[in-house]
């Protein structure tokens, strides 16, 4: 008892609670802590990536990056610990109701794009931000912008994100050298649109 845990709450973890979605962190920690003790590599992308990386919004779902040849292994591990397979939407659910949706690495990141969703391992796409294993600031805004790119129907919500990012995280046009060379124009135009609303 009184470790700092139990004192000072993590600001992702913060944001959360103040939101009433405390359950949504706990389900995110406790697929790191069944996956971490398995040896299986993953890492957080989606709306919670978005919040661990400085943009504090909600979200009602997480996302998860994992191997190809880990799935099994994942689905069988989620299964023996209570959340239930949804096999009509492909995607998990905790018994709060969290739901839990996986991404394969190396599948396209958007239609049509030449970007693919990262692998879960390297430092140049996974970082530890709060206890957990995030997708890489740049990896994130890439899939971000892919996504958004390919998917009308995302574009506005993919797109806001990436604005908030570059708000947030204080980014120019120069970290589009971090970025896949077929998104960096797209990147560039959305940093003046930050810019010129700011």
């Amino acid at each position: 008892m009184g470790g700092e845990g139990t004192t000072h709450m993590t600001t992702t973890q913060r944001v959360y609670a103040m939101l009433g979605n405390e359950s949504l962190w706990e389900v995110a920690s406790r697929c790191h802590d069944l996956f971490h003790r398995s040896n299986i590599a993953y890492s957080i992308c989606g709306g919670v990536a978005v919040c661990l990386h400085g943009y504090q919004r909600n979200t009602t779902d997480i996302d998860l990056i994992i191997c190809q040849a880990d799935s099994f292994n994942v689905k069988e591990l989620l299964l023996a610990e209570g959340f239930h397979w949804d096999q009509e939407i492909k995607e998990f659910r905790s018994q709060s109701g969290i739901a839990v949706q996986f991404l394969i690495a190396g599948e396209k990141a958007g239609k049509g794009s030449e970007v693919v969703v990262p692998e879960p391992v390297g430092e140049l796409n996974v970082e530890q931000r709060e206890g957990l294993s995030v997708v890489r600031l740049s990896r994130l805004i890439e899939m971000k912008l892919a996504s958004g790119l390919g998917n009308l129907r995302r574009t506005h919500k993919d797109f806001a994100d990436v604005v908030e990012l570059i708000v947030n995280r204080n980014l120019d046009g120069s970290f589009s050298r971090c970025l896949h060379k077929s998104l960096r124009d797209t990147f560039r135009e959305l940093v003046r649109s930050a810019r010129s609303d700011s």
